[in-house]
């Protein structure tokens, strides 16, 4: 036991050159090596990535593995020369800053590269295609992170090189609020038009309508999107007001509601009148392009007869419902002239909303 007590070199006379060997020996370790250790914890680190997408896993893995293998070995070279006391003051002062500055330099590579993985997940984070975000969204966004990685990265390092690196950073922060100040409408814009692409409110070729504007989407710009109208006239929205807008996507619809109201003749009661209501609802459920619920009901009394109200729901498409109310409208005559009837057609409840837009549009025409 004493033997072994008097083998053992106490840490005080440990050589100072010892230690920052050790650790740069490691990060050449690490350098030589540095595929297949970062290859084996990338295998750890994306494991849900792996398990969920495998055909994309080793995209994502080749995309970070060469920033991660060279963090592991510049960060063992950062702190041999932090240890490193045998070293003069000035060449020592100056191996720290600079293997700092490698070590950085290579931890915001690995965040530079990180971000693909993070857009790679907001497109694919819904669960579906369709429901993701669009490429050109997923792009500005991963553009963006990527922008403020190399400048947050830049202002790390140079602050190992320079002194009044605050007051540098005052001074850009002034031009910065004076530029921002001038050009506050277009960066407003822009983010109107970030905020579109990401959330997908519509896409190309897509009738919407906002209560400024209404048309096709021809185009989604840094500034505007345009829109053709109905008239043919193109139609430039800016983004903000956009973004800032309730937007009603007609082309998204599932189906379309149809809505008749008619005034029928106070001859036409009792059986007649069931007899009336018989054929027009065997005429109405026989149909395909009418779905459910079908609804026929007396609204009200006038003095020129039953106001009767018809409701029932056809498909998405608004030229199929153009159809479908003109062959309601003359089932609906000739039923009441089998019956040896007439009726008085009565204004819509509600008209549907490219009706309204289209008279809005032919008036500025």
């Amino acid at each position: 036991m004493l033997f072994m007590q008097a083998d053992i070199m106490p840490l005080s006379d440990t050589p100072s050159w010892l230690v920052p060997l050790i650790f740069a020996g490691l990060a050449l370790f690490f350098f030589l090596f540095r595929k297949i250790i970062a290859g084996g914890l990338l295998h750890l680190i994306l494991t849900p990535v792996r398990r969920r997408y495998p055909p994309d896993y080793p995209g994502m893995r080749q995309e970070m593995i060469n920033p991660l293998g060279l963090f592991l070995a510049a960060a063992f070279l950062a702190a041999a020369c932090h240890l490193a006391y045998f070293i003069p003051a000035p060449w020592s002062g100056f191996l720290t800053r600079l293997a700092d500055s490698l070590l950085t330099a290579v931890a915001f590579w690995f965040l530079y590269r990180l971000s693909a993985l993070v857009g790679f997940l907001v497109r694919k984070g819904k669960g579906h295609p369709a429901e993701g975000a669009s490429s050109s969204a997923v792009s500005l966004l991963v553009s963006m992170i990527r922008v403020l990685v190399l400048f947050v990265g830049a202002l790390v390092i140079l602050s190992y090189w320079v002194s009044n690196v605050a007051g540098l950073i005052t001074g850009l922060g002034i031009g910065g609020l004076a530029v921002s100040l001038a050009a506050q409408d277009t960066i407003s814009n822009f983010i109107g038009g970030i905020a579109i692409s990401l959330e997908q409110p519509f896409q190309l070729g897509d009738w919407i309508s906002t209560p400024d504007a209404s048309g096709t989407v021809e185009s989604i710009g840094i500034r505007s999107s345009r829109l053709r109208a109905s008239s043919g006239a193109q139609v430039s929205v800016p983004n903000k007001t956009l973004a800032a807008s309730v937007i009603t996507n007609e082309s998204r619809r599932e189906r379309r509601r149809i809505e008749i109201e008619v005034t029928l003749p106070w001859e036409l009661a009792g059986s007649s009148y069931d007899l009336f209501r018989e054929k027009l609802e065997t005429w109405l459920k026989n149909r395909e392009e009418i779905l459910e619920p079908v609804i026929i009901a007396i609204r009200n009394l006038k003095p020129e007869g039953q106001s009767l109200y018809i409701s029932c729901y056809t498909g998405a498409a608004y030229a199929a419902m153009l159809e479908t109310r003109d062959g309601i409208n003359r089932a609906l005559a000739a039923i009441l002239d089998e019956l040896g009837m007439s009726l008085e057609i009565a204004q819509p409840v509600r008209l549907e909303r490219e009706d309204a837009i289209l008279k809005n549009d032919a008036k500025h025409e």
